[in-house]
């Protein structure tokens, strides 16, 4: 009887202090533990608690915004939207909307959908819900009246809130903005408890090459306390939650003119373009105002075979006869013509199968008249008269062959930043073999091996207008906090060849014949533009795919007297002997600039 008492007495002992060690684990997991993050997970024990009793939906995922040169969103607009959150008692519920429909049927009409659509998917509701637009996978977009609407049918689990929209689902040119995709959070890295989901990063374009300075600091959320059946617990209200930081997200200030964008993405629609790239240019700056790439893309929705993505602006192209305006500068340059110096074409030049465009004979031409008609037999005399090297180095010196996006180091605490980057840098020779004749000669009137891209093509515009000074075409000016404070200016730099830059004297003899192009040459049908304007065309033959194409080439500035703009258009893959759609299209954004001009001068 003895030894019974004393088992159990040992029994109640070991019992007791199994549960005092059970009490002492869970206070420590509760007061000491509760923020050590759960292995495996991004989360700590305190947060996982919080998962399972909430159901939250992101309305701002911190993202940085991009905005326009006048503060217009370019990425991370606030819209307005429906929220839908679990009701508190679902069988209850039902009975309500029954006995009166009438809010429910009005929310419905609002929302677009029948009264039965929109009831089956609120009784089903276990997660919140944004209620998406019928386009796209966003948020329905409301107006404000139609916010203040919903707000006054005073619906229980219905609320109008600001949600951060990163883009609106539309496609449009703008492959330099980029795109996000899923990307695996950094080890020992905090996320918010909210969201168990890869969060996206930057893939291309601005959100990529901006992605340290995009990265946000926590997202804001609307959320609600549920029980174990998914409904929510009686008079719990809707809460939001925040990281509360005044300077995040950053806001990040392009100088893109976004209404200026648009238009010149509606004209290349309307022209039927559907290949190739529009830059504009401030002719003062070399600041990109717009920048339009084809085919189109949406960021939304990106496809990997397509290639939409992909910014013609920034990739090299065969530029056929722009390109002789390096070949003038590279002769005038070694004293190797002059500008009255008397060719004769006789439609063929006889050697290395080159001839001018239909065999067309200019007969006898000065230097000048044979840059304002393109002749073919002109520009192959210099080329002969020329070195490679001579050539190669007048290209460099107007910045064609070389990167020359804006670029800085150690700036807002990243080693380099560049935000154009993937900019390709073109070619002049692909071989060493610069002294061969007929190699000059192809290359001399932009063929053979001879690469620009249209940001080259429109800055060497701008180069010209400064007297041969080279400029670094800028997209991002500006860095500021959320609360509007000002992080950093990015200033306007050049970008300089170490091999020098041609003569002022040079340069004002071309910008000369380019009027002469549109007065007396191949850019004829631009004489009726709102306002004076100066160019060189340019047409390439290319080979896609084994069948023979053309690249049309446009490239100028206006207005004459006082240049504001530099624009090159680009249109790329068209079958031989097709309308010079770059002349038409660069005519078109001209007479948009100059009525842009036109209304800014008004407000004024």
């Amino acid at each position: 009887m003895k030894f019974s008492r004393t088992r159990i007495r040992g029994a109640l002992f070991i019992l007791s202090a199994a549960v005092a060690l059970l009490i002492l684990r869970l206070a420590w997991v509760q007061l000491v533990l509760k923020d050590e993050p759960v292995p495996g997970a991004n989360y700590s024990l305190a947060q996982m608690a919080q998962i399972q009793s909430e159901r939250e939906t992101v309305l701002d995922t911190g993202r940085g915004r991009l905005y326009d040169r006048s503060g217009q969103p370019l990425a991370g607009e606030t819209v307005w939207t429906a929220a839908f959150f679990p009701q508190e008692d679902k069988g209850r519920s039902a009975q309500v909307a029954t006995a009166d429909s009438g809010p429910l049927r009005r929310l419905a009409a609002i929302l677009g959908v029948s009264y039965e659509q929109l009831l089956g998917s609120r009784m089903d509701l276990k997660q919140p819900l944004l209620w998406p637009s019928p386009a796209s996978k966003e948020p329905l977009e409301l107006t404000l009246q139609q916010a203040e609407e919903i707000r006054q049918l005073g619906i229980d689990g219905v609320s109008v809130l600001p949600y951060a929209r990163r883009y609106n689902g539309s496609s449009s040119g703008r492959q330099w903005l980029g795109y996000l995709s899923e990307a695996a959070a950094k080890p020992g890295t905090t996320a918010e408890p909210s969201k168990l989901r890869v969060p996206l990063s930057g893939t291309d374009g601005l959100e990529k090459t901006l992605e340290p300075l995009l990265r946000g600091v926590g997202h804001t959320e609307a959320y609600a306390q549920v029980d174990a059946r998914g409904n929510r617990l009686p008079g719990n209200k809707l809460q939001v939650r925040s990281p509360g930081n005044p300077y995040y997200p950053l806001a990040l200030f392009t100088t893109i003119d976004k209404q200026l964008q648009e238009g010149i993405e509606q004209l290349a629609l309307e022209a039927g373009m559907k290949e190739g790239a529009i830059v504009v240019l401030d002719a003062g700056t070399g600041d990109v105002e717009a920048m339009v790439s084809l085919p189109f893309y949406n960021p939304g929705q990106i496809s990997p075979e397509g290639g939409q993505w992909n910014n013609r602006a920034l990739q090299q192209a065969v530029p056929g006869s722009i390109f002789k305006i390096v070949t003038a500068a590279a002769a005038l340059e070694a004293g190797l013509t002059t500008a009255d110096e008397v060719f004769h074409c006789a439609g063929e030049y006889g050697k290395y199968g080159l001839s001018c465009p239909q065999h067309k004979k200019h007969g006898s031409l000065t230097l000048a008249q044979g840059f304002a008609v393109s002749c073919n037999t002109v520009f192959a005399t210099l080329a002969e008269r020329l070195q490679g090297a001579q050539l190669e180095s007048a290209a460099l010196a107007l910045g064609l062959g070389r990167e020359i996006g804006w670029q800085s180091r150690d700036t807002l605490g990243l080693p380099l930043l560049r935000p154009l980057a993937g900019e390709q840098h073109g070619t002049i020779f692909a071989s060493l073999e610069t002294d061969d004749s007929g190699a000059r000669v192809q290359s001399a009137i932009g063929q053979r091996d001879v690469r620009m891209t249209p940001l080259q093509a429109a800055n060497l515009i701008v180069t010209l207008l400064h007297g041969g000074e080279v400029r670094a075409p800028r997209i991002l000016q500006r860095v500021s906090f959320a609360n509007g404070q000002k992080l950093a200016d990015l200033p306007v730099h050049l970008a300089p060849h170490q091999g020098g830059s041609v003569s002022p004297s040079t340069a004002k003899q071309l910008l000369a014949w380019m009027r002469l192009v549109v007065t007396e040459g191949t850019g004829r049908q631009l004489r009726g533009t709102h306002w004076t304007v100066a160019g060189k065309s340019g047409t390439a033959q290319t080979l896609v795919k084994g069948a023979k194409r053309n690249n049309q080439w446009f490239i100028g500035y206006g207005p004459v007297n006082q240049p504001r703009y530099a624009v090159s258009v680009a249109v790329e893959n068209v079958a031989p002997g097709s309308p010079h759609l770059a002349t038409r299209l660069f005519g078109q954004v001209q007479d948009l600039l100059s009525r842009s001009a036109a209304e800014a001068q008004q407000k004024l």
